[in-house]
C-alpha cells in the first residue's frame, strides 16, 4: 500500500493516538504470507473497527483482522494487505452468567485468559487450540481450529450462540443470541467460522459453557499396526463408552510429540508403535467403568501395551497432542500439515494412501489421528531446498487428489505450510460444489473485497 500520510492521519483519528502502527519493525510482526501492511490500527470498541473499516472501504484499503498473531499463516496468500485490524484491545469478559451456563466476550481476548477465568468457576470451552497462550477467541474461530475435545462436544459452532461483527461496509451486525435456546433468525455467525476474517470481522462472541469433570483419565494403548490402533477406534465407537477424546498417533507422531519440549512430566511413550489415547472423565464410577472396558478392549485388539497416565502425564500429553502443529512447526523448518475431514469408515483407506504417496516421493510423514473424523497429516521434511519444495508440491498435489477422490471422499485442506509452497499448489483444495453460493455471500457482506481479500478457498 502506497498510502498517503492523510489517510493514515484519518486512521489514527478513528482509534486514537498512540494505536496507529505505521513503523516497518514494529509492522513486520503483522506479515502474511510475505506481504507486510502500511499501517496496523489497534481499535478500542467496536465501533471503531467499524470506523477503521468503514474508511477502508471507502478508500478501496484492503484490511486484515489480526489477534495473538499464531495463526496468520493458516490460508491462500491475500491478494492485497493494506491495514492490519488488531484486535486485542477489545478483550474483555462482557457478560458471564455460570448458573447458565452462559457467556460473552470479546475476540481479542487470549483463550489462555478466559480458560482461567472460567477455571475459577469451574467450567471450560472445550476449544482447546494449538498456540493456546497466544491465540485469541476470534483467531481460533476465525481459524476453526480443531480441538482434540470435538470427539465430546462437538465443533465450536455446537456451542458458539452468537456473534457481533463489522461486515466489510463498516456495518455493525449480530446473529444468534446470549442463550442457549434461540430462535431469532438464521445463524450467520457460523458462516464467521473457519472464513479467516473475509466474511466480517468478529468484535463479540457468545458461548455456551461446560462444567469440569469431577475426575478425568487418560489410558494409553499401545499397537504395532496400524489396522489394530483403527480397530480399538472402531470397538470404542460402538460400545456404549462415551469418552472425552480417542486421538491416534503414528510411530513418527510420537517420536515429535517425545522430543518436543514441556513443562509437566514427561509421558512414558513407547517408541516405534501406533498409540491410541483415550481420556475418559466424569463421576469416578463412570472413570472406572472407562478403565475396565478399554482394558478389555485393548487386550482384544491384540495390543502390546495398555497403560493409565498419571495426572502429570496426562496434562503434558494432553498438551502436546494439543499443540500437535506447533511441534511439527518446530521440528521441521518445512512442515506441511493437512487437515483432512474424511468418514471413520474411510479413515484406513486414506491412512494407506498417504503412506504410499509419502514413501514414493521420499518425504517423511507423521499422521494425527481424530477419531471422529479427522485426519492430520504433517509432511516434516528436515530442510527448505529447491530440491525438498519440488518434492514437497508433487507430495501435496498427489495427497490433495488421493484424499478427496471418489473412493475415500475426503475434503483436504492444508493448514500450516511455507509461503513458497502456496505459490504451487491451492492450499484449499479442490473447488467445491457450493463455491458460486460462497461467492454471493462474499459479495453480500463484502461488496468492496476489501477484508482479507483472497485468503479462503475460491480466492474469496
Amino acid at each position: 500500500m502506497n498510502a498517503p500520510t492523510t489517510a493514515l492521519t484519518r486512521l489514527e483519528g478513528i482509534v486514537g493516538p498512540g494505536h496507529l502502527v505505521t513503523q516497518s519493525a514494529e509492522l513486520a510482526g503483522y506479515e502474511v504470507d510475505g506481504l507486510r501492511p502500511a499501517a496496523a490500527v489497534v481499535p478500542g470498541s467496536p465501533d471503531e473497527v467499524a470506523g477503521v473499516v468503514c474508511f477502508s472501504a471507502s478508500e478501496k484499503l484492503a484490511v486484515i483482522p489480526v489477534g495473538g498473531r499464531s495463526k496468520l499463516c493458516i490460508g491462500a496468500p491475500p491478494q492485497r494487505y493494506d491495514v492490519a485490524i488488531d484486535l486485542t484491545r477489545l478483550n474483555r469478559v462482557l457478560a458471564y452468567d455460570p448458573g447458565d451456563l452462559t457467556l460473552g466476550v470479546e475476540a481479542g481476548i487470549r483463550f489462555r485468559d478466559l480458560d482461567g477465568v472460567l477455571a475459577a468457576k469451574r467450567q471450560f470451552l472445550p476449544l482447546a487450540p494449538a498456540f493456546a497462550d497466544d491465540a485469541t477467541i476470534g483467531g481460533i474461530l476465525a481459524a476453526n481450529s480443531s480441538t482434540p475435545l470435538r470427539h465430546a462436544y462437538g465443533p465450536a459452532r455446537d456451542y458458539v450462540l452468537g456473534m457481533e461483527f463489522v461486515t466489510g461496509e463498516g456495518t455493525r451486525a449480530k446473529s444468534g443470541g446470549h442463550v442457549v435456546k434461540n430462535v431469532t433468525g438464521y445463524d450467520l455467525h457460523k458462516l464467521m467460522i473457519g472464513a479467516l476474517g473475509t466474511l466480517g470481522v468478529v468484535t463479540r462472541v457468545n458461548f455456551r459453557t461446560f462444567p469440569l469433570p469431577r475426575t478425568q483419565t487418560t489410558f494409553v494403548a499401545a499397537y504395532a499396526r496400524r489396522e489394530n490402533a483403527l480397530g480399538l477406534c472402531r470397538t470404542i465407537a460402538k460400545s456404549p463408552l462415551q469418552p472425552r477424546l480417542v486421538e491416534v498417533l503414528d510411530p513418527q507422531a510420537v517420536r515429535i510429540l517425545s522430543e518436543s519440549e514441556g513443562g509437566a512430566e514427561q509421558p512414558r511413550l513407547p517408541a516405534g508403535q501406533w498409540l491410541v489415547v483415550v481420556t475418559a472423565a466424569g463421576e469416578e464410577r463412570v472413570v472406572e467403568r472407562h478403565a475396565a472396558d478399554l482394558a478389555r478392549m485393548a487386550q482384544a485388539t491384540h495390543a502390546a501395551g495398555f497403560a493409565a497416565l498419571t495426572d502429570n502425564e496426562n496434562k503434558s500429553l494432553l498438551g502436546r497432542i494439543r499443540e500437535f502443529p506447533k511441534h511439527v512447526l518446530g521440528f521441521s523448518p518445512a512442515a506441511t500439515i493437512f487437515r483432512i475431514s474424511v468418514l471413520p469408515t474411510q479413515m484406513p483407506a486414506l491412512l494407506e494412501r498417504a503412506q504410499q504417496v509419502t514413501d514414493r516421493n521420499q518425504i517423511a510423514a507423521a499422521a494425527l489421528v481424530r477419531a471422529s473424523g479427522l485426519v492430520f497429516l504433517a509432511l516434516a521434511p528436515p530442510a527448505l531446498d529447491d530440491s525438498t519444495l519440488a518434492r514437497l508440491a508433487q507430495t501435496a498435489t498427489e495427497l490433495i487428489h488421493a484424499s478427496s477422490s471418489s473412493d475415500i471422499g475426503g475434503r483436504p485442506i492444508i493448514e500450516w505450510c511455507p509461503t513458497e509452497l502456496k505459490r504451487q499448489v491451492n492450499v484449499w483444495g479442490p473447488a467445491r460444489d457450493d463455491l458460486a453460493l460462497m461467492q454471493r455471500v462474499k459479495k453480500a457482506f463484502d461488496p468492496q473485497g476489501v477484508l482479507a481479500p483472497g485468503r479462503f478457498l475460491g480466492g474469496i
